[in-house]
């Protein structure tokens, strides 16, 4: 799956993302809200992404409010909340970026390629698999 900049996202992908975010969010909140305020909270969440955090992905916005959810006191979930959320978020991404990958901060294990099997083309340059290899994944060699 590609993760996109939120500043390359389709603008109505995002607004249905921040919906559901939205949504999730008053659920784990304990707290219920009608369609239209959910549906201006997201499209006002979705224009301050677009505005003010392009560079981030979506899945760091949606981390900025779980935790945001799981270590606030703040109960009620509003722009000035959110901004809190992913400004906080956003500031602990980039005090990590500089650290060598055993010392980042655990809340950012999910940026992390580690444990995923996704591999670098760096990691692929130069190599070649054998025909045994090629064997054993169900290829058969060429006649030539």
């Amino acid at each position: 799956m590609e993760r996109l900049h939120i500043i390359d996202e389709d603008p109505q992908e995002l607004t249905l993302k921040c919906v559901d975010l939205i949504s999730k969010t008053f659920v784990e909140l304990g707290q219920a809200k009608s369609e239209q305020e959910i549906v201006v909270l997201s499209r006002s969440l979705s224009d301050d992404l677009q505005r003010d955090f392009g560079t981030l992905i979506f899945i760091d916005i949606e981390n900025a409010f779980r935790q945001g959810v799981r270590n606030t006191d703040l109960f009620a979930l509003n722009v000035k909340t959110y901004y809190r959320w992913i400004k906080s978020h956003r500031q602990l991404i980039w005090d990590n970026e500089s650290k060598e990958p055993n010392q980042v901060d655990k809340r950012l294990n999910y940026r992390s390629r580690t444990g995923t099997g996704m591999k670098s083309i760096g990691d692929l340059r130069g190599k070649v698999p054998t025909d045994r290899q090629m064997e054993h994944l169900g290829y058969t060699k060429l006649k030539q």
